[in-house]
């Protein structure tokens, strides 16, 4: 590991004003999506207040995936009455992490919109495995800790270049080898702990913090072991799919923790990964 290079990452998370921020009114949402009596009609105002989050969320809301029939809806108001605070919820993550997770990953080998479409799907596929499991986790918490788990990278790459020739090396020495553990070895962290940390910083809930951490390893879940399941195998169909395959490759395997603590089958495994072309084509509205 470099020292020099976990001490600048360090530096980095310490200097507030220098790293990837997220608007209050998401915090503010995230925080009520757990405790939802709040004043609609304030709430709605609150939101207004910001001319280009309210005119994304009329947009999104008359999208064919979160609006497929019905009137048309023309105010902030009108998409939480219509939609509900949850719905709204997500698509002000949606917006608020849009202009994140599009970002230039070359060192990733990924291109600049190959992030924001694998945490779009992995979100969506989250939330799909949330409503066919019914336990604790509701579907919209599974769309946001989905969206949100790779979010580290966003940091990381502005440090990984300098270890790349190091850590490619070393993946042909050892093609077994976790690409998270290398991460770590010559980083000083992996990007899930940093997508951890960040989310920390933003005041997000403690199980959206875990999520991210434990996305590879969500048998060291213990705040919300189910949704940190959720998450990886999630990840794990997106990856199997070609959707954001990065440098690492597919070489986190697969949870059998994971599946047992969700009592997913192999038929319901399949089932999701067969439906990723048709997951992919709905979530299409929200990429624009």
């Amino acid at each position: 590991m470099d020292i020099s290079l976990k001490e600048k990452i360090d530096a980095k998370l310490q200097d507030i004003e220098s790293l990837p921020t997220m608007p209050i009114i998401v915090n503010r949402l995230v925080a009520l999506a757990y405790n939802p009596e709040v004043d609609i009609k304030q709430l709605a105002g609150e939101i207004s207040k910001d001319p280009a989050i309210t005119a994304s969320i009329i947009k999104l809301s008359n999208s064919a995936y979160f609006r497929p029939s019905g009137a048309k809806i023309r105010s902030v108001h009108e998409a939480i009455v219509t939609l509900g605070l949850n719905e709204v919820k997500d698509i002000v993550v949606i917006i608020a992490s849009k202009d994140l997770l599009i970002t230039p990953m070359d060192a990733y080998k990924m291109d600049d919109r190959a992030l924001w479409d694998h945490s779009l799907l992995v979100g969506e596929i989250s939330s799909r495995i949330a409503k066919k499991k019914r336990g604790k986790t509701p579907p919209d918490v599974a769309f946001t800790a989905g969206l949100l788990h790779d979010i580290g990278k966003v940091v990381m790459i502005q440090f990984f270049s300098k270890i790349y020739r190091q850590l490619i090396m070393e993946m042909e020495r050892t093609p077994k080898a976790r690409f998270s553990d290398l991460e770590k070895k010559y980083l000083g962290y992996n990007h899930n702990e940093l997508g951890g940390r960040l989310l920390s910083i933003w005041n997000f809930p403690e199980e959206l913090v875990e999520a991210a951490v434990c996305v590879n390893r969500p048998e060291d879940a213990a705040v919300n072991p189910e949704l940190c399941c959720m998450v990886h195998i999630a990840n794990a169909i997106a990856l199997t799919s070609g959707v954001g395959v990065d440098i690492g490759g597919l070489n986190e395997s697969l949870s059998d923790f994971a599946i047992k603590k969700l009592g997913l089958s192999e038929a319901v495994l399949q089932e999701f990964y067969h439906s990723v072309p048709e997951y992919c084509q709905a979530l299409e509205d929200l990429k624009v």
